[in-house]
């Protein structure tokens, strides 16, 4: 029996409870990846947007693929921080969470660097038992560890895979072509980050993005916030019970953003050129001016303008959260 069938069976058999057995499938499945189509889209399309996103990752500097980083970090309890910095090559520190004291590297914690690909595992719990013990008792009694990671300011990450089970996750500055950031409960910080690609996951965690300039945006979280702000040409943002809230610039082109019971709030630069695609079954829709909203008999409120542009899209859809678009 697969380990997602035996979860199943122990929410049929009362054992755990549903959410228990979400999140467990989730931490299970830290090792998804951004759909294929998803990737060969960016990848695919050098627009304008695109190639300056491009432009401001490399820089000047003639950077070949050999001097690009790979992140490969899978934790559990700990909580990660990873920074640019002024220092001339890869730096990890170890604090205690606690007392922010430096700390000997414990002997469940793995470091390897191999060529250009840096590995930071833990293996305090890695099997479907321990992830089970460890939802079930919360497992305080585990000490946690603050992982300081500071980079080279001139380096770029081809593809940087940061997940963690109930450990916070923070990307400070960095640039990159591929970045993905999941948590299970754990929040998930990115800031002053420039990609091609950046996903953001949380299943019960916060998830907030500041600051941003990417291709291609894609955040998630189940019932935590989520907040995102900055240049993106398409931004994907989906929660169910939590609030989501975009402020873009003048480079976004298309943005999803829906919640089941969550408000979005969208803030745009000229909301007027989009065309828009509003649904919400229960809740109100609010345009401020831009749109008139259509009331059908059975209390669903919706938007549907499709002739103000060939590239511009608004999509928004919720169940009995608010929709509200405005300008900046």
């Amino acid at each position: 029996m697969s380990d997602k069938l035996e979860i199943l069976k122990m929410i049929e058999n009362g054992k755990i409870t549903v959410d228990e057995g979400l999140q467990m499938i989730e931490a299970l499945e830290q090792t998804e990846r951004i759909e294929d189509d998803v990737r060969e889209e960016i990848y695919g399309k050098e627009t304008e947007t695109v190639m300056d996103i491009e432009k401001e990752i490399y820089g000047s500097s003639n950077t070949s693929p050999s001097d690009l980083k790979n992140f490969d970090v899978s934790l559990t309890t700990c909580k990660l921080n990873v920074e640019r910095s002024n220092v001339e090559d890869v730096t990890i520190e170890l604090l205690d969470d606690k007392t922010r004291e430096y700390i000997n590297k414990p002997e469940w914690l793995h470091m390897v660097e191999d060529k250009n690909t840096i590995s930071i595992k833990e293996s305090r719990v890695t099997n479907l038992t321990d992830i089970f013990d460890f939802f079930k008792s919360s497992n305080l009694s585990l000490n946690s560890v603050f992982i300081n990671v500071k980079i080279p300011l001139d380096s770029v990450i081809d593809k940087g895979k940061f997940t963690n089970v109930s450990g916070s996750i923070s990307l400070i500055g960095l640039k990159g072509i591929d970045i993905e950031a999941r948590s299970v409960s754990g929040k998930i910080y990115a800031g002053d980050i420039k990609a091609k690609i950046v996903q953001l996951k949380s299943t019960s965690g916060s998830v907030i993005a500041d600051n941003i300039k990417v291709a291609k945006g894609y955040l998630k979280t189940t019932s935590g916030k989520l907040r995102v702000s900055g240049e993106a040409h398409q931004l994907e943002c989906k929660s169910v019970s939590g609030s989501v809230e975009a402020q873009c610039g003048h480079a976004l082109t298309k943005i999803v953003a829906g919640t089941v019971s969550g408000k979005v709030t969208l803030h745009l630069p000229e909301p007027e050129t989009f065309n828009l695609q509003l649904s919400s079954i229960s809740g109100n829709i609010e345009t401020n001016g831009f749109a008139v909203v259509n009331k059908g008999t059975s209390g669903k409120r919706s938007v549907n303008i499709n002739n103000r542009s060939q590239t511009k899209m608004i999509n928004s859809t919720t169940v009995s959260g608010k929709i509200i678009i405005d300008k900046i």
